[in-house]
């Protein structure tokens, strides 16, 4: 779910570490374009200079981010050539016409329709067509490497799930077990095991014919029990559910199973929901 949430959201703007890095990149981005753009053009004046560059770098700065989501969207379907490359030149021309069309009219607007600027707009043109084209280019390289990125990932963990559940092997559930008492041993089926309870390093097992000390651990038993009849309601307790009568509210959030031999035994609450769903509660 995460590798997709990845490769649905603009890499740009994922988390505030990538927007300010975004904002760093067009911070190094307007101050290069100012120094050439001072160095080869003279600006009619540094406040007509500052709202030139405010407007039409921030219009492209917002253009570059919303190409990630044709970009993203055109992945994954089969373009010949022709079409890929006449995708990409629609793209190019409806970003230039938005940030360079809007941002003459807007500037020209505050401007207040000055013939001087007018005429540093028409002299700057080709540099900006040119820088802009480049900056467009090399933000879409940028996100088809992000996208690659994300593919070779999504394969990774695909290739990772695989191998994890060839490890999974199936783990036999025990039928018998047997349980010493004095000097005698018994086999008692898993069916007549009322309950489970830990006791240190053991557990105790409770029968109809008494209770049996056994070593191995609550995992253990947990594990190897069969899954239908037996859940761990508790971390000291495993109850056998054919054995249960009744369960009840003990506190507030807090249930107490009742078994058929009168005993009861307490249910942590993600015990109760398990035992629920076991039982289909």
């Amino acid at each position: 779910m995460a590798a997709k949430s990845n490769v649905m959201n603009n890499p740009f703007l994922r988390n505030i570490q990538a927007q300010l890095y975004y904002l760093g990149i067009w911070a190094m981005i307007i101050f290069v374009r100012i120094l050439l753009l001072h160095h080869s053009y003279l600006p009619p004046s540094t406040c007509q200079f500052f709202f030139d560059s405010l407007i039409f770098n921030f219009l492209q700065a917002g253009c570059i981010l919303a190409l990630w989501y044709p970009v993203r969207y055109y992945r994954d379907i089969s373009l010949s050539i022709p079409l890929f490359v006449l995708f990409h030149f629609l793209l190019l021309l409806i970003s230039f016409v938005i940030w360079i069309g809007i941002g003459y009219l807007l500037t020209d607007n505050i401007l207040s329709h000055d013939s001087l600027y007018s005429l540093f707009f028409r002299e700057t043109l080709p540099f900006r067509c040119l820088t802009g084209f480049l900056i467009h280019v090399i933000f879409i390289l940028t996100y088809y490497l992000f996208l690659a990125s994300y593919k070779i990932k999504e394969q990774k963990k695909t290739i990772e799930d695989a191998v994890n559940a060839q490890k999974k092997t199936v783990i036999e559930k025990i039928t018998r077990i047997s349980v010493k008492k004095n000097q005698a041993i018994f086999s008692i089926p898993v069916e007549q095991i009322q309950y489970i309870e830990a006791n240190g390093d053991y557990v105790l097992i409770y029968t109809q014919e008494g209770r049996f000390l056994k070593d191995r651990t609550m995992k253990h038993w947990e594990t190897y029990l069969p899954d239908n009849l037996f859940a761990r309601i508790h971390r000291s307790f495993i109850v056998n559910i054919t054995c249960i009568s009744k369960i009840e509210l003990y506190e507030k959030e807090t249930y107490k199973v009742q078994l058929k031999n009168g005993n009861s035994l307490k249910t942590s609450a993600s015990g109760y929901k398990l035992l629920r769903q076991k039982m289909q509660l």
